[in-house]
């Protein structure tokens, strides 16, 4: 939200400035399944409370970066931290939270994404203006070190169950490149480049058929916002059915005419795409997770499974970044076509789901 402001600030090219962006996500492609490793013997505690730690020491390098090469590398920093909680919060809850109540918790933690987005683009250009660039990065992380400062006494050594109890073999890891996993984790991967087309390029859009820029950034985060309420809603109906597959199929289904007329519509069609997401496509994220040991087979392969489950939402954000743009031409006009073709690999990702064998 103020990466136009940094640009100028450092002087940086557009294609300089995109690394911003880019760097944050891409790390995960190439840390998420050492940072399930790293959560096993550790335990997810320990590791969050690592990845606080992280965020603390990354947003003070870039508080003091004096060129863009140290702003970027203060990003990176940042976006190991993020790797570091995303694959441990889903162990935490896996481990600590009763099998009867995931669902509502991971309906919960599945927020982070949406409150985050919503909370940091509404907030962030204020707190800018008033504190400045080196401010700005100062206060959130001192509200990160709050955070660290309240978990880091006692730290206790990991139990056996926290630092991942059982030992798989080398077969059970192999299990999780067979055909189910692999559809599983497809399914979710055209879901993260369908959703972060959306919240990446739904304001252009509007704002390219004349909406009000603030306007548009509410129609973009408004899907968000409803799944403050639909997320959770659906990790309960999990929990009480014990079915996640259906409800999965529902809402993955749903997100593919959501992200189409988002991306494609200006007037009463947008908000009708809107409310669909966010009351339905929403519940994608809380699904996925609730789902996940299922298709890990066993406590033991979870860390692994999680791993592989952030790699392809890294991946899936990545490749969002890099084919939206070209599909929407040099001119970023052709949104018909731009919809079309993300609709249609969406689909893929349905059937992909129908065919995975899970509850």
């Amino acid at each position: 939200s103020i990466l136009g402001p940094l640009m100028k600030s450092y002087g940086m090219s557009s294609s300089t400035g995109s690394w911003l962006m880019s760097v944050f996500t891409a790390v995960g492609i190439f840390l998420s399944i050492s940072a399930g490793s790293l959560a096993k013997k550790m335990g997810p505690k320990r590791v969050l409370l690592l990845g606080c730690g992280v965020i603390v020491f990354g947003s003070a390098i870039g508080a003091a970066a004096g060129s863009s090469l140290a702003l970027i590398a203060s990003r990176l920093i940042e976006g190991i931290a993020f790797v570091l909680v995303t694959v441990a919060a889903p162990l935490a809850i896996e481990k600590y939270v009763s099998p009867d109540n995931q669902g509502t918790a991971n309906g919960i933690w599945a927020l982070w994404i949406c409150l985050g987005s919503v909370i940091g683009s509404t907030a962030t250009p204020a707190v800018f203006e008033a504190l400045g660039m080196r401010g700005t990065w100062l206060l959130y992380a001192a509200v990160a070190l709050a955070v660290f400062m309240r978990k880091m006494r006692p730290v206790a050594a990991p139990t056996s169950e926290e630092a991942g109890g059982e030992k798989a073999s080398l077969r059970a890891y192999l299990s999780l490149l067979a055909p189910r996993p692999a559809l599983f984790l497809f399914a979710y991967l055209v879901f993260n480049i369908e959703i972060l087309a959306v919240l990446s390029y739904t304001p252009t859009f509007l704002q390219q058929s004349g909406m009000d820029a603030s306007l548009s950034g509410f129609a973009s985060s408004l899907p968000g916002l409803l799944a403050i309420a639909s997320s959770p809603l659906f990790g309960k109906i999990a929990d009480r059915t014990g079915k996640t597959k259906p409800l999965y199929l529902v809402a993955l289904a749903a997100s593919i005419p959501a992200t189409f007329l988002m991306m494609t519509q200006s007037g009463p069609l947008l908000w009708v795409g809107a409310l669909l997401m966010g009351l339905v496509g929403y519940g994608v994220p809380v699904l996925s997770l609730t789902a996940l040991p299922q298709i890990a087979g066993s406590k033991a392969l979870m860390p692994a499974m999680v791993g592989l489950f952030m790699l392809v939402q890294s991946l899936g954000e990545f490749l969002e970044s890099f084919l939206v743009p070209i599909l929407l031409g040099p001119a970023m006009a052709e949104w018909t076509f731009c919809a079309a073709v993300v609709s249609a690999t969406s689909a893929l990702g349905v059937v992909a789901l129908a065919l995975c064998r899970f509850k």
